[in-house]
C-alpha cells in the first residue's frame, strides 16, 4: 500500500510539473525568439518588460482565411446553394452505373444563375483541373436548404427530400459522367454506404463561388460491413 502511494504522489508531482510547463509563457530576449514563422498569425513581439513572447495580430482580412500550405491570406469563396440528384437527400451514387449524375446550382434573389460562367463550372480534381459537366441547361428545380448538406432531417419514407420543389427562381442543372467521377476519384475503393461530399466550384463576374453536398456511395465491389 505505501509504494502505492509513493506512486501516485511521484505521478501527481511529475503532472503537475508538466501543467506548469505548458502554462509557462515563452521566455524570450529580443523579437526573433518570438517568431514562430507563421505568417498568418502576425508578428510576434518580445516584451521588454516581462521577456515574455506576445501573439501577433493576424493580417488577414475579415472577409479573408489563412492558406496554411502556402502561409498567406486569401479571400474567403463565397458559397452557393447546389443539390444532388435534385428531390433526393440521400443522393445513392452506385459506382457500378454507366449514367449520369445530376446536379443544380440553385438559384436565390440574391445569386442570378445565369450570371455563371458555364465554362468554369466543375468538380476540382487537382490545384489546377476540373472534372466538368457533360452538359447543362436551366429549369426551376428546386430549394436552397438551410441546414447541413449531408445531413438528411426532412425526408419521406422513399428518401425523398419534402422540402425540394420550383421556389420561383431559376437553377442551372448540371450531369457529370458517372463512370468518369468513379475513374478520377477512385470510388471502386471506398466502402459501400459510406457519405462522401462533392464540392462544385464556377464563376461569375463578381469572381468564385463553390458549393457541396453529399452522396452516398453504393459499391457493391467493396460490400459496407454492419
Amino acid at each position: 500500500m505505501k509504494k502505492l502511494s509513493i506512486l501516485f504522489t511521484f505521478l501527481f508531482v511529475i503532472g503537475m510539473m508538466v501543467s506548469s510547463a505548458i502554462a509557462q509563457p515563452i521566455v524570450c530576449v529580443d523579437d526573433t525568439d518570438c517568431d514562430d514563422e507563421i505568417a498568418c498569425n502576425g508578428i510576434e513581439t518580445c516584451d521588454p518588460n516581462d521577456l515574455i513572447c506576445l501573439e501577433g495580430e493576424s493580417p488577414c482580412l475579415e472577409n479573408q482565411v489563412c492558406d496554411t500550405e502556402n502561409d498567406v491570406c486569401v479571400d474567403e469563396i463565397p458559397i452557393v446553394s447546389i443539390d444532388i440528384k435534385p428531390g433526393s437527400c440521400q443522393n445513392p451514387l452506385n459506382v457500378r452505373s454507366r449514367g449520369v449524375l445530376p446536379v443544380a446550382i440553385l438559384g436565390t434573389d440574391e445569386f442570378d444563375v445565369e450570371s455563371i460562367n458555364p465554362e468554369t463550372i466543375g468538380i476540382p480534381i487537382g490545384e489546377d483541373e476540373l472534372l466538368e459537366p457533360i452538359r447543362y441547361s436551366y429549369e426551376d428545380i428546386g430549394t436552397p436548404s438551410d441546414g447541413d448538406p449531408c445531413v438528411c432531417d426532412d425526408i419521406d419514407e422513399d428518401g425523398l427530400d419534402e422540402d425540394s420543389e420550383p421556389d420561383g427562381f431559376m437553377d442551372l442543372t448540371l450531369k457529370f459522367s458517372v463512370p468518369k467521377l468513379v475513374e478520377v476519384f477512385e470510388l471502386t475503393d471506398i466502402a459501400s454506404r459510406e457519405i462522401i461530399p462533392l464540392t462544385i466550384t464556377l464563376e461569375t463576374e463578381d469572381g468564385t463561388f463553390m458549393g457541396e453536398d453529399c452522396v452516398k456511395i453504393i459499391n457493391n465491389f467493396k460490400r459496407w460491413e454492419e
